[in-house]
């Protein structure tokens, strides 16, 4: 018997969650086919309930690499009211250089749950929004690396991909920052004073990813007018509605 090795907090019991895979052309945990954000936003346009995401991985390629580990907060108003955190079996060997920099090993994820199984508790725990119908954004650093990897394991375990509209903090740092080389979430969380290392795990990197957003939104807030900016929907290259919501300040 595989043991469980999710870590979730909140209201939901994601464990004793059906899988859910609603929708025809895509899946999140609600019906795919409806991708815009529609949970409301602030007057600079930031959504102000979203989810925060981050995952852990074998490498960079979906088609041949595997998650280790998904990690993820549910905010209301710039407040953390939930979380989701699990590590998962990639059936194969993990890296040395993964395991160095992650700290995840072979050892950890031996008798741990496989992606087909993680993959559907963690859609079931995006369903439980008290959004009802109305899917989440998605808030993370480099996201769509993160939502390549969830579409195709979706496309896989669900078969459909993962729909959703994004904000990438690493695209609103580069907007709002161009002067500055860097914009890792490792340099991100020590300018914005939020801590001094990144750890390299999911839940934490999520909670980094959704500190460096709420720090963003303050600082446009006191140093741009709303009239100044403006959100571009971009489709991502992919059969799956997938809408990055990017960052342009007009000059």
């Amino acid at each position: 018997m595989r043991r469980a090795g999710r870590e979730t907090t909140g209201p939901v019991t994601v464990a004793a969650a059906s899988p859910t895979t609603t929708g025809t052309t895509g899946t999140n945990g609600t019906n795919g086919a409806n991708t815009a954000n529609t949970a409301g936003t602030d007057l600079d346009g930031f959504p102000l309930d979203y989810v925060a995401l981050d995952l852990e991985t074998t490498g960079f390629y979906p088609n041949r690499c595997a998650i280790t580990e998904i990690g993820a907060v549910r905010v209301r108003s710039g407040r953390i009211v939930d979380q989701f955190q699990e590590l998962i079996n990639p059936l194969r060997p993990i890296p040395r250089q993964i395991t160095a920099l992650t700290g995840i090993s072979d050892a950890m994820v031996a008798d741990l749950d496989p992606i087909d199984e993680v993959l559907p508790r963690f859609i079931a725990w995006l369903a439980s929004s008290d959004h009802g119908s109305v899917p989440e954004p998605i808030v993370g650093h480099n996201v769509s690396f993160d939502l390549r990897f969830l579409d195709y394991n979706t496309r896989h375990v669900a078969g459909s991909g993962f729909a959703c509209t994004d904000y990438d903090t690493m695209q609103i740092s580069r907007t709002l920052f161009p002067e500055h080389k860097h914009h890792r979430l490792a340099d991100l969380i020590v300018r914005f004073n939020i801590a001094q290392n990144e750890e390299h795990r999911a839940l934490s990197d999520a909670i980094q990813t959704q500190e460096c957003f709420e720090w963003m939104r303050r600082y446009i807030a006191g140093h741009h007018d709303p009239a100044q900016l403006e959100w571009r929907p971009v489709p991502a290259k992919s059969a799956t509605p997938i809408l990055h919501q990017q960052l342009v300040v007009l000059r």
